[in-house]
């Protein structure tokens, strides 16, 4: 038996609450107490060193082996120039194999005047195959290799909730929503040692992150879903690590078919169904145009019928599903559909972003049974678009939080993976605050939570998404023995220190996996 001491111990209780001592057997809590009462029945003492423990952190939206990707492949995520991004473009190409694809990954052209996209004569320069991914996910630019590659050419039609752009006729490089799936479902990575890589890659960061496990989509982007699964059967429990998968609708009937066994490392999830698209390349549905495009309010990814059917699979399978939904008529278009077809008594589907709301949709919300995956982050990441992309009025609504919370909707943190950075200080202090890192700029103030309330986004509410609120997120007797020692207290220091705290140690199910 373990005993874990000498430190300040929160068990995320109830606010504040802490203890002295836990003790741990396998990597479940026996007791938590007084170091006292505990110390005479431990084999093992773990000193904390003065330290600080919380529950383990668990991100409760990403895409894990998508995350092991960026860390492969070129990160554009901290780019500053479209001549920066060509720069170091043309430096990866140099280090290509002929038979290997430039894949960029996280690059945001809204962040200042001096991001724009090259144009797809430039991409052609490189030579090779050549593929940006938005930050968001929802828009890729390639060059014309990749296009002929994938046979898209002038005449091919718009996908179902998808485009294809082109200007005065011709293609600029640029697909958006379900249009990037021809390109991403054909780039050649979908052997099983490039998966296996980058989910080894992808846990060891997390792990790094005091992320103790994970909520995560990626089973329909690497071919046949059992290429991904066999992945995480293998690597998981090698690892330590916790990983909760949701399964997308165009994975769904292969998953039925696949003989899978739960374990506390895998289990699987509801079925995702994409609604819409993003602020970024203005693909998010709206009930009213943008602001700075007044032609356009967005794009629904299915028709409303083929997404009532998807919804009725789910059900038939006495299923939850989880929805990606960013903007309001996106939510709306959800909503009515599970007030029309609800889950089975005792089951929550997923909404997940919920990223512009009004004050009906909030109350019809309200009365469902649902949790909301929020990722605080988009608040900063969105900053410098959402003005022009909503206007004033409706700036008040994007990225409800406070809101959600106050009519006791759970919400659960997430970083949305690559999308974002998977640190979930930067997430707990983008709640808390609401504004970038060392900015004065807050985005909608009376949306910002307490401390506590953006802790247990990242502790008790991942447990309660997937109905484990009786054995994780917490610290007390019976709850695995999952913590995340950081360095300082999130409660006590000053906010602005909050995102550069060192995580000291992380540890899985009794077992100290980085440190």
């Amino acid at each position: 038996m373990n005993l874990w001491y000498g430190g300040t111990i929160y068990t995320m209780q109830q606010e504040g609450h802490t203890v002295e001592a836990i003790l741990e057997h396998d990597g479940i809590i026996l007791e938590a107490g007084a170091f006292a009462d505990l110390q005479g029945k431990a084999q093992h003492l773990i000193d904390l060193k003065g330290n600080v423990l919380y529950p383990g952190f668990v991100d409760s939206h990403l895409h894990i082996i998508g995350y092991g990707e960026k860390l492969k492949n070129l990160d554009a995520s901290n780019i500053s120039s479209k001549d920066e991004l060509m720069m170091a473009l043309q430096q990866r190409a140099a280090l290509l194999k002929e038979e290997d694809w430039l894949v960029a990954i996280g690059y945001n052209e809204g962040a200042s005047e001096q991001l724009t996209f090259p144009t797809i004569e430039e991409l052609d320069a490189l030579n090779c195959h050549v593929v940006i991914k938005r930050s968001c996910h929802h828009l890729i630019m390639v060059n014309h290799l990749v296009l002929a590659y994938v046979n898209i050419d002038e005449t091919t039609a718009n996908p179902a909730g998808g485009l294809i752009d082109k200007r005065n006729g011709h293609l600029t490089g640029i697909l958006k929503d379900s249009a990037l799936y021809l390109v991403v479902h054909r780039i050649p990575t979908t052997t099983q040692g490039y998966v296996d890589d980058a989910l080894e890659k992808s846990i060891a960061s997390l792990h790094s992150l005091g992320i103790v496990g994970g909520h995560s989509e990626d089973l329909s982007y690497y071919g046949h879903p059992s290429i991904p699964l066999q992945s995480y059967e293998y690597i998981i429990k090698n690892k330590n690590f916790k990983a909760h998968l949701l399964q997308h609708h165009d994975a769904w009937d292969d998953l039925q078919q696949i003989d899978f066994t739960p374990s506390t490392w895998l289990e699987l999830g509801a079925m995702k169904i994409f609604i819409d698209g993003a602020f970024g390349g203005r693909t998010a549905a709206l009930s009213s145009p943008y602001a700075d495009d007044p032609m356009n309010s967005g794009l629904f990814i299915h028709s409303n019928e083929d997404l009532a059917q998807l919804v009725r699979k789910a059900r038939a399978a006495n299923a939850t599903i989880a929805v990606h939904v960013i903007g309001d008529a996106a939510i709306s278009a959800i909503v009515g559909l599970l007030e029309q077809y609800p889950p089975l008594a005792g089951q929550k589907d997923r909404i997940i972003h919920c990223s512009l709301i009004n004050d009906e949709l909030l109350e019809r919300l309200a009365k469902l049974p649902i949790i909301v995956d929020v990722q605080p982050q988009f608040i900063q990441s969105d900053m410098n678009i959402l003005q022009a992309r909503l206007g004033t009025e409706r700036l008040h609504y994007a990225h409800p939080i406070q809101s959600l919370l106050k009519r006791g909707i759970v919400c659960a943190g997430g970083s949305d993976a690559p999308i974002e950075h998977p640190n979930p200080l930067y997430g707990i202090y983008a709640a808390i605050t609401r504004k970038k890192m060392g900015d004065a700029q807050v985005l909608n103030a009376p949306e910002c939570i307490s401390r506590y309330e953006a802790v247990a986004l990242y502790t008790t509410a991942p447990a309660k998404v997937i109905d484990k609120a009786h054995s994780r997120g917490q610290v007390a007797a019976g709850f695995e023995a999952d913590f995340t020692i950081l360095n300082e207290d999130i409660f006590k220091v000053d906010v602005e220190q909050i995102p550069q705290l060192q995580v000291v140690k992380t540890v899985v199910h009794g077992q100290i996996v980085y440190g």
